[in-house]
């Protein structure tokens, strides 16, 4: 088990920033989701764990201990690409066991262990095939099949899934999550899937422009992100500008109750997720009146916006009422799900 911190990296490619003095600790034994765009330094921080690239300035630790001096091959830090790579002209037990022969392991051990860890990821019995006897599911399998079998310190994955069809990658998932638990593995998943990050990680970093703008457990980062460019990337479209008083946010379209409680008035931002916003058909505390300009049926749910005065809000609706182009609606703010963005 190992625990990672980054202290004020800072990485830059020519006259381009990826990353900018960012710091972030993951604890041993906890699968930490790096969620973002592309370009936004998510691939780089796994370069600078494992050794292909290095900071132009500050600090990468395992267990207090700086990984700086460590040459990439003592890191013991295994990074999965989004493609297998598998060796073409390789078995599936030689791919598998070339960490092992590398370290100089017996024949006896790595039979044993190319056995085991083919059970692991749920393919046993296909030491023989070739790589492209398999399907990109099973490659990307024995790939991580690859990576286990040295037991590193740090397994690092760089979208492993985003090529594979729908089905195979939820499998997958539950494959990466189930045995990351089991070994009690300190991983890192780099994706641009929110769903996949909040599924399957302990915590969730996003990252923006080189810089980390949420860190925290997944239910945190989706219901109540902490900025508002993090709101924005996951999804939150109704950020409304104000006067928040006592109890009482005044913005630009109407007044609203909130939780929060502030003293001496002060502009601040109030925020609230899609799913949460609720469709009804009479005036009370929290809604605002407003037109129904577009709805989409997405079979779970109903996607509507709606215009009330000058601004637009989307609602995901999951009530059986259908409301169609031009009806007259109140929105309604629930005041629980009300969230405060500092501006």
């Amino acid at each position: 088990m190992t625990t990672i911190a980054l202290q004020n990296i800072t990485k830059t490619f020519g006259a381009t920033t990826v990353l900018d003095d960012v710091s972030l600790e993951i604890a041993s034994g906890t699968l930490v989701a790096l969620l973002g765009p592309s370009g936004s330094g998510k691939s780089t921080i796994l370069k600078l764990i494992a050794g292909i690239e290095a900071p132009d300035r500050g600090d990468l630790s395992f267990d207090t201990v700086s990984i700086l001096p460590v040459p990439a091959h003592q890191r013991n830090a295994v990074l999965m690409f989004q493609n297998a790579y598998l060796f073409p002209f390789l078995t599936v037990a030689e791919n598998i066991a070339f960490g092992l022969r590398t370290r100089r392991k017996g024949n006896n051990q790595i039979h044993s262990e190319v056995a085991r860890m083919l059970d692991l990821v749920e393919l046993p019995g296909i030491q023989q095939r070739m790589p492209d006897q398999l399907s990109g599911g099973q490659q990307q399998r024995v790939a991580l099949a690859r990576a286990l079998v040295v037991q590193p310190r740090v397994l690092m994955l760089d979208e492993p899934l985003s090529n594979l069809d729908p089905a195979i990658r939820s499998t997958l998932q539950q494959v990466i999550r189930r045995i990351q638990r089991e070994f009690n593995l300190t991983t890192i998943l780099v994706t641009h899937d929110l769903s996949e990050a909040i599924s399957l990680s302990d915590r969730t970093a996003v990252l923006l422009a080189g810089k980390i703008a949420a860190y925290d457990t997944p239910d945190r980062v989706f219901a109540r992100p902490p900025t508002r460019a993090a709101a924005r990337f996951v999804g939150v479209s109704t950020l409304l500008d104000g006067i928040l008083s006592n109890q009482t946010f005044a913005s630009d379209i109407g007044s609203l109750q909130v939780t929060v409680v502030a003293e001496t008035p002060r502009s601040t931002t109030f925020a609230i997720r899609p799913e949460h916003l609720r469709l009804v058909n009479a005036a009370a505390i929290n809604t605002w009146a407003g037109v129904v300009e577009q709805q989409t049926y997405h079979g779970e749910f109903v996607e509507y916006l709606v215009r009330i005065n000058h601004y637009q809000v989307r609602v995901k609706s999951y009530a059986n009422d259908r409301y169609g182009y031009g009806d007259t609606v109140w929105v309604y703010l629930p005041i629980e799900h009300l969230f405060e963005i500092p501006t």
